[in-house]
Formats: structure tokens, C-alpha cells, sequence
């Protein structure tokens, strides 16, 4: 190894240390009894039971239809909204395989299994970042139970490229991860969401480390998106102008307010206390990560403000690019439109959170402010889960799966060659042959 390599080496090693051992055999039977509470929480909750009677958005109109009616290949690499989607339309693919009456549960339980494994990859990842089993736990069941992520992206395809994005991020932190597999995962992340350029510098620097296999492949699939997304079209959900002004409030609102209240209680705390809830959310998340650029060492401080930094472009990215007067924070439900925008966001500033909560020493002062912080962190995110939870009436509304599967044969039988098919949420359909559906 000549000179000219080995300082970039270190600095490399510096700020994405090597962690601990892998798992031993005893740690893989943690690691399934968390993948199966995990998928289990998604599926039954109130909002994931109804997922498994509930098609969601593109999973039907897009993916499945485009499963069913066009050859495989073709699917996997056709571009959609402007970007290539060949995670969803690979699991398109296998579900069009199975009866069409398991098509709502076979896209809920594919989007659970994969935000499962997201979670499973945060958890070990993050051993090299933080020292405390509790917080590594805290950290991945977010993925999970995050208040934000159990409503519009709930157990679909068509959302999941949020939770890809950040296993992602952390699947290239993963310096000793499974080769093979973890190289799979990136390479399909980065040709399923649109954002992904954002880990470039990441990919950039593991390169300098050894076993490359992983962030090569994420740069292969970065560069099959790139081309995919050089030769598509998208079509703007409006031409309203851009306000920034709007955009910076919505963006506080949409990210510390929601990480730790989710979007439903928004409109709640916004309109009877104002810019006072930002403040608030904002104090909070800001004293541990303080701490953790005063206490942490140099791989924890990067982490701190590579995580803030990519909190802020996220959110940021996705208004200014989707803007439309309904994400104005004086409309009635506040942040309810595009909840999605929040996930990925929320989870990068929980990451900066907890490595400050991580780094601070037991025997200062500063414990106790910062301990203050954990408390509220956990306290609020506690809360907004089970007031979550309680909520009588899911966020699916509109018809079941197996009602328009009935109409759809109903059709058939008439006389009709093909079947329209509705789905959520409301207004979206697609249409197949009758043979699809059985008459």
C-alpha cells in the first residue's frame, strides 16, 4: 500500500469503523424472533390487518397490472414517476404468480418482510456507532413503530423505497456485513428509489476500505438509475409556485414535530400552539446531538452531521420538488397530505439523536441534560405509537379487495373481456382480461 492510499484509507476507517464480530449463532435466533414480532406488529395492528384486504395506490394500478399484462423483463427495468421501481415490481412479478384473491396480503406481508429486514440491518449496523444494546434496539424498532410510517406507508410497495433509502445508508456503514446478500439489497435499493444519489459520497469513501463488494454494487445501481432516470419523463403534481417560506415550516413541522408526534396529532397541537410545538421539538432534538458532535469521536460526530445533513435535503428535496398549496401548513389537517415525505427524514434525525444520547459520559453533568432529552424522546414517541394505535377507524376506507374482486367476475360474467379492478385509495383502479380474474 503506497502513501497516497493509505491516509485516505484511515481517514476512511475513521469515520466508518469496522464494528464488532458478526452475530454469533445464538444472536441469528435473536435476530428471527425480532424479523417475525416485527412483521407480525405490521400486519396487526388495526391499520396492517386492513392492509391485507386493502391494495394500495400503484401496487395495483402500476405494478400489478403491469405484472400481469407485460413481460417480466420489460417490467424491471420500465421507469415510473421518473425512476425505476424494480424492487416493487420484482415482488409485482412473484404475487401475479399466486391466486388473484391473495393480492392485497401478498404485497402487505412482501412490504412488511422487507421493512423488517431494513430494521434488522440498522440493528446491526449501528454496533460500530453506538454502545448501547438498548439504543441499537431503540434505533431499529423506529423503523418499525415509527409513528409516521404507519399510515399512507403502511404494507405497500409503492412507499416502501422511504424505508429502502435508509437501509440503505446504513447497509454501507455495514463494513462486515454478509457480502452476497447485503450487495443485493443495496443494488435493488438504488434502482428502486429516487434519492439514493444522496449516499453516494458514503459509497464513495467505502471504496477506500476493504471487501468493496457492497458499495460497488449500490454504484452499479446507481448508475442504472441515473440512465433510467436521464430517459424518463415525470409528470409535476402541480406548477404551483414555490414558497419558501412554506417550505421551511412544513419542513420543521414534517420532521423533529413529527418524529416524535407522528402526523395525525399535528393538527391537533399545531393550530392550538402554533410555532410553539416547533420550538419545542426542535430543543429537543438538538441537545443530544449537540452532545454527541462535543462527546463523540470522529465517526460519531460525522455520523451526527451526515445524518442531520441528510434529514434536512430529504425533506427539503422532496416539497420543493412535489410542491403543491396542499402542503401549506394553514391547510386544515396540516401535515396530513404526502405523510410519506416524513419517513426517511424522521429516521436520519433519530439516527444523529441517538448517537448524542450514545456519546455522552455517565459522570458529567451533561448526562442528566441529556438523559432529560432520552426521556422525552422515549416518552413522546411512546405516546404517539399507542394513541395510534387506538384510533377506532383505520386509514382504508374504501372497497376490499375481495368485494372488487367479486364485481370484477360479476362483469366477466355478463359478458364484459375484461374487468375493472378498484382499489385505495379512492378513484384508483386497472383494468385486466377476464381470464385473470376467473369468471
Amino acid at each position: 500500500m503506497t502513501a497516497t492510499t493509505e491516509r485516505p484509507r484511515a481517514l476512511a476507517g475513521s469515520v466508518i469503523p469496522l464494528p464488532a464480530d458478526p452475530p454469533h449463532e445464538r444472536a441469528w435466533l435473536g435476530f428471527a424472533g425480532a424479523f417475525v414480532a416485527s412483521v407480525a406488529f405490521l400486519l396487526l395492528i388495526p391499520p396492517g390487518w386492513a392492509r391485507l384486504d386493502h391494495l394500495w395506490a400503484e401496487d395495483g394500478a402500476r405494478f400489478m397490472v403491469d405484472a400481469v399484462r407485460s413481460p417480466a423483463l420489460g417490467n424491471l427495468v420500465e421507469p415510473y414517476g421518473g425512476y425505476l421501481h424494480t424492487l416493487p415490481r420484482l415482488v409485482a412479478e412473484v404475487v401475479a404468480l399466486l391466486p388473484i384473491e391473495w393480492t392485497a396480503a401478498g404485497f402487505a406481508i412482501a412490504a412488511a418482510m422487507l421493512r423488517a429486514l431494513v430494521a434488522l440491518i440498522t440493528f446491526a449496523a449501528s454496533g460500530a456507532y453506538l454502545r448501547s444494546w438498548p439504543l441499537r434496539f431503540a434505533l431499529a424498532a423506529l423503523v418499525i413503530v415509527l409513528p409516521a410510517g404507519n399510515s399512507e406507508t403502511l404494507n405497500n410497495m409503492s412507499n416502501l423505497h422511504w424505508f429502502l433509502l435508509y437501509g440503505a445508508f446504513w447497509a454501507l456503514l455495514w463494513r462486515n456485513a454478509p457480502r452476497v446478500p447485503v450487495a443485493l439489497f443495496v443494488f435493488l435499493a438504488a434502482v428502486s428509489s429516487p434519492l439514493v444519489y444522496i449516499l453516494a459520497p458514503i459509497a464513495l469513501v467505502r471504496l477506500f476500505l476493504p471487501r468493496k463488494e457492497v458499495p460497488i454494487a449500490f454504484l452499479v445501481g446507481l448508475a442504472v438509475q441515473a440512465v433510467a432516470m436521464l430517459f424518463a419523463t415525470r409528470t409535476p403534481y402541480s406548477h404551483d409556485e414555490v414558497d419558501p417560506v412554506q417550505v421551511l415550516l412544513a419542513s420543521l413541522l414534517r420532521v423533529p414535530v413529527v418524529a416524535f408526534t407522528g402526523s395525525e396529532r399535528v393538527s391537533q397541537f399545531y393550530p392550538a400552539h402554533g410555532n410553539l410545538v416547533i420550538l419545542v421539538a426542535l430543543l429537543v432534538a438538538a441537545v443530544p446531538m449537540v452532545a454527541g458532535l462535543r462527546f463523540g469521536d470522529r465517526a460519531g460526530r460525522t455520523l451526527v452531521l451526515v445524518a442531520a445533513a441528510y434529514s434536512v435535503i430529504v425533506i427539503v428535496a422532496c416539497l420543493v420538488l412535489n410542491w403543491t398549496h396542499v402542503l401549506q401548513v394553514q391547510v386544515p389537517e396540516v401535515v396530513m397530505a404526502g405523510q410519506r415525505y416524513s419517513i426517511a427524514p424522521c429516521l436520519f434525525l433519530f439516527t444523529a439523536i441517538f448517537v448524542g444520547l450514545d456519546a455522552t459520559p455517565a459522570t458529567t453533568w451533561e448526562r442528566a441534560v441529556v438523559g432529560g432529552s432520552r426521556y422525552l424522546i422515549g416518552l413522546a414517541v411512546v405516546v404517539s405509537i399507542f394513541a395510534h394505535l387506538r384510533v377506532p377507524n383505520t386509514v382504508l376506507k374504501g372497497i376490499p379487495w375481495d368485494e372488487s374482486l367479486a364485481r370484477a367476475r360479476a362483469e366477466c360474467a355478463a359478458g364484459a373481456p375484461e374487468a375493472r379492478l378498484e382499489h385505495e385509495p379512492k378513484g384508483w383502479f386497472f383494468v385486466v382480461p377476464c381470464s385473470v380474474v376467473g369468471r
